[in-house]
């Protein structure tokens, strides 16, 4: 390792067989000192202990508001998944901690808890969220429309980069900013810090997180390189078993 380590992005669409081979190929060719993923350890642990996740787990595990409100989630993002012919059981997330097996190299688990997004979403969404979005539905201009519509014809092969669905994020931001903040901008800054600790050290790193994380990442791991943060940051480290079989959550 050198004094200052690097980072390695492989932005991606969590579901495509397209983004797992280029994960697992990225690692392989880059050979870090750690893979850091879209992880927490609840997530992570419980992946490990090849523990499929049913909703009596959620709410013996999780408090019950936040259990009844992640298991939606989870059931509308694999109906998405599913619709656009995708394997839900299988991720990009499993190939990087498999692949990281493979070369004996730890695991990083970079995410915020899930019990603190799903509470912070809990808290910030209310009954008011729908008709606001719908509101602001109303309130977009033309060429907004025509962008958004644009973006559900994007291929999820040409997907490389940030750039590719920041129109999508900007309009999530626009139409439910309340949903935005709490599962794209503050994961935003958690990994950003962790990665930022990371490459502090010395440790080259490959990670592997969605797309419409890339840029977000980015941006704060620039500012937190020009202020020279030194806060410590605890970054859960696992030495993963050589054969995984599924990942419980997105």
């Amino acid at each position: 390792m050198s004094d200052t380590g690097s980072i390695t992005f492989v932005p991606s669409v969590h579901f495509s067989p397209v983004h797992r081979r280029r994960v697992r190929s990225t690692i392989r060719e880059e050979d870090p000192d750690v893979v850091a993923v879209e992880l927490d350890e609840y997530r992570y642990d419980r992946l490990e202990r090849n523990t499929d996740t049913d909703a009596l787990d959620f709410a013996r595990e999780l408090p019950p508001p936040i259990a009844v409100t992640y298991q939606l989630l989870r059931a509308v993002q694999r109906t998405v998944v599913r619709l656009y012919g995708l394997d839900p059981q299988t991720t990009d997330m499993e190939v990087a901690i498999e692949t990281a097996a493979e070369l004996d190299r730890e695991v990083a688990l970079i995410d915020e808890p899930i019990a603190e997004t799903v509470d912070a979403l809990v808290d910030s969404v209310g009954i008011d969220t729908f008709p606001k979005m719908l509101l602001r539905t109303q309130q977009l201009g033309p060429q907004a429309q025509a962008q958004a519509l644009e973006m559900t014809t994007l291929p999820f092969r040409d997907v490389r980069h940030g750039d590719d669905v920041q129109p999508a994020i900007d309009q999530l931001r626009l139409l439910v900013p309340e949903v935005s903040e709490v599962l794209i901008d503050r994961r935003d800054r958690a990994m950003a810090e962790r990665l930022h600790a990371l490459r502090a050290d010395g440790n080259d790193v490959v990670v592997v997180i969605g797309a419409g994380h890339h840029n977000g990442i980015r941006g704060h791991l620039e500012r937190l390189e020009d202020r020279d943060d030194s806060t410590a940051v605890a970054i859960p480290r696992r030495r993963p078993r050589r054969s995984v079989t599924r990942i419980p959550i997105e």
